[in-house]
C-alpha cells in the first residue's frame, strides 16, 4: 500500500490550509451535478472524502461540495481521495443529479438524500488514525476539535 504523507498532500494541493471545521448535514453519494448555477469558489485535489465532508473551504457561506474521486490513491489511509470543489451558491436538487459512483456530493442544509456528512472520520495518511485538520491544514490525530 502506497503512503502520502500529509506534506506530500499539502505540495499537491495548497488549498488545504483553507479548510474550517463546519461538517456537511446531508449527502448524497454515487450522484454528481448535471449542471451548476455557478463556477466553484474553491477547488482542493488530492484530498480524502471526509475532508470534504467535515470542513467548509470558502470564507463565504459554503452550500454544497462535490466530490470526484481520484482512482490514483486507491487503498491509502484516508481512502477515498480526490477532488473537492466547494460552492456558495444555490445547491443542485435530486432532479440536477446523475448517477455516478465517482461523485459524491455534500450539502451544509438539507438537500441531500441522507443526513450527516456521511463519510468515516479524517484520517492520518500515514497511520490511519483519526483526527482532524486545523483551518492552517495541520492534522490533529485523535481530536475531533479542531478550529
Amino acid at each position: 500500500m502506497q503512503l502520502i504523507s500529509l506534506a506530500a498532500l499539502a505540495a499537491l494541493a495548497p488549498a488545504l490550509v483553507t479548510a474550517t471545521l463546519d461538517p456537511a448535514s446531508s449527502n448524497t453519494k454515487g450522484y454528481k451535478p448535471t449542471s451548476l448555477n455557478c463556477e466553484a469558489a474553491k477547488v482542493s485535489k488530492a484530498i480524502q472524502a471526509a475532508e470534504c465532508s467535515h470542513n467548509t473551504r470558502t470564507s463565504e457561506t459554503q452550500t454544497f461540495a462535490v466530490f470526484e474521486v481520484d482512482h490514483q490513491y486507491d487503498g491509502n489511509n484516508g481512502y477515498p481521495y480526490g477532488t473537492c470543489s466547494a460552492y456558495t451558491c444555490t445547491a443542485p436538487t435530486s432532479s440536477e443529479l446523475e448517477a455516478d459512483d465517482d461523485y459524491w456530493v455534500f450539502y451544509w442544509g438539507d438537500e441531500g438524500e441522507s443526513s450527516g456528512y456521511g463519510t468515516d472520520c479524517i484520517k492520518d495518511p500515514n497511520t490511519g488514525e483519526c483526527g482532524c485538520e486545523n483551518s492552517d491544514g495541520t492534522f490533529v490525530a485523535g481530536s475531533d476539535s479542531c478550529v
